[in-house]
């Protein structure tokens, strides 16, 4: 994968020495005037009347993200510096596992609009995916699981739950000037309002850390990588709403159909990026039979040695 880069075409909001409030307050304007959060294919919802069919294509894209947002909160949970900022990513994850939406967690909610776009059961598994989708999923993970713990938070706070109300604002114009009713996008409607607890929760626990202006680097750094990854996901969409709409009014085939026959599908990312939870049980073990790297660590009590444990790939 290329790397991405990050545009700062505001400049620098720590130019100024900014920390704490000031500086979360500066980040959430740098946040709204990017174009992850304004691309085009957004703003022209209104102007641009799309299609039921469009709306199709875009779901289809976009569903994978859904179905692996929460797998980027689980492993930040897991680096989480201390209980409190557990407890805001836990507070986040029990809202996306379906504690405000009766019960259905947001991969179901999202099934029910792609069902109302009109794609069969299933179909979200084996739609090729543009590459910015793929991109979108391995960097995200790369960026919880690898970076600083406040470059991830950065990433899924104000890079995810301070932009998608923003986002979807814009969407949900769309969607209903497409002829959805209300109980189709629900979940659409759900995260206008929903991701602004979220945002505020997960700023709560930015504000613990942004009293360095090394921290805020850090948090801001995570915002724009995820939202430049943002931009070029809508624009890996926009091409493949082009694509679609040569095969039909036209009949002909994309200039793009050669690449998309190596495109993954939802079900071949999934076994790529499929938990793996790992022990080194089989390490030697000493004369108490607990292996070395146990009592290393001061562990006490016997391990049994067996096979790293594998974590079952969900299907959301």
């Amino acid at each position: 994968m290329k790397s991405i880069g990050v545009r700062d075409p505001l400049g620098t909001v720590l130019a100024g020495g900014l920390t704490g409030r000031p500086f979360l307050e500066a980040l959430r304007r740098e946040v709204a005037a990017t174009a992850g959060v304004g691309h085009s294919l957004l703003g022209r919802m209104s102007t641009d009347p799309r299609s039921r069919a469009d709306f199709c294509v875009i779901a289809l894209q976009h569903y994978p993200l859904v179905t692996v947002f929460t797998r980027y909160l689980e492993m930040l949970l897991l680096a989480a510096p201390d209980s409190e900022a557990k407890m805001w990513l836990a507070k986040v994850l029990v809202d996306e596992y379906g504690e405000g939406s009766r019960g259905l967690d947001h991969a179901s909610l999202y099934r029910n609009f792609l069902r109302a776009t009109g794609v069969p059961e299933g179909q979200e598994r084996k739609a090729r995916l543009h590459p910015a989708v793929v991109e979108f999923i391995f960097e995200h993970l790369r960026i919880a699981a690898r970076e600083p713990f406040l470059v991830g938070l950065g990433a899924v706070g104000p890079g995810h739950e301070w932009a998608i109300p923003a986002m979807f604002a814009r969407m949900i114009q769309g969607l209903r000037a497409a002829g959805f009713a209300d109980g189709q996008i629900e979940y659409f409607l759900l995260h206008v309002e929903q991701d602004k607890d979220h945002g505020a929760w997960l700023e709560e626990a930015l504000v613990r850390y942004a009293l360095t202006p090394e921290a805020c680097g850090q948090i801001r750094k995570g915002a724009l990588l995820s939202l430049a990854l943002r931009e070029q996901f809508w624009w890996g969409v926009a091409d493949k709403l082009n694509a679609e709409r040569m095969r039909q009014r036209t009949g002909l085939s994309p200039s793009t159909a050669g690449s998309e026959s190596r495109e993954l599908t939802l079900e071949e990312l999934e076994q790529l990026v499929c938990p793996r939870v790992e022990f080194p049980f089989d390490s030697p073990a000493g004369s108490t039979g607990v292996p070395n790297w146990a009592a290393q660590g001061g562990l006490e009590g016997e391990l049994m040695k067996t096979e790293s444990p594998k974590a079952p790939c969900g299907n959301n």
